[in-house]
């Protein structure tokens, strides 16, 4: 066991009603796009993401992922971030995820990301375009309420 996969087991489950789990496809892809929004955040782990089918994607992440399966419940979960920065970030995220379905946790990551990596070569209308022509389960106007929020909270700018 490495200590980015016992580091991550202890980000976890600081993560308000946040029940890990890589069963199926929808909890993987859960664990990515929280992990993403929170480095956004300002909390880096160390995790070095790519564009995928479904937004932002770490292959590192996702190994930790299946190896932290074995020792989750061996972690305790009250291990907090020590850094006074991290903790104060960390407590953006949580209020920024907060309630968030898997649909938009997923628009937020590809939002952020697409914003970082594309966001000096193309406008923001390109950016929400690309986005919301993603899957056809995101409409213009979820896609422009999260965009929203993540001005709101900074994560965009």
């Amino acid at each position: 066991m490495n200590k980015e996969t016992v580091e991550l087991g202890f980000i976890l489950k600081q993560i308000k009603d946040y029940e890990f789990t890589m069963q199926d496809f929808d909890d993987r892809l859960r664990l990515q796009k929280l992990i993403y929004l929170l480095q956004a955040s300002g909390v880096y782990l160390g995790y070095d993401f790519s564009w995928y089918l479904r937004g932002p994607y770490c292959s590192q992440l996702a190994h930790n992922g299946f190896a932290l399966r074995k020792v989750y419940g061996d972690i305790p979960d009250d291990i907090r971030l020590k850094n006074e920065c991290d903790r104060k970030n960390f407590a953006k995220f949580q209020k920024f995820v907060d309630g968030k379905d898997i649909d938009g946790l997923e628009i937020a990551a590809s939002l952020h990301y697409q914003k970082t990596v594309r966001g000096k070569n193309v406008t923001d209308e390109d950016i929400l375009k690309k986005v919301t022509e993603k899957r056809p389960n995101f409409t213009e106007q979820k896609v422009r309420d999260i965009w929203g929020e993540m001005k709101k909270w900074q994560l965009i700018r």
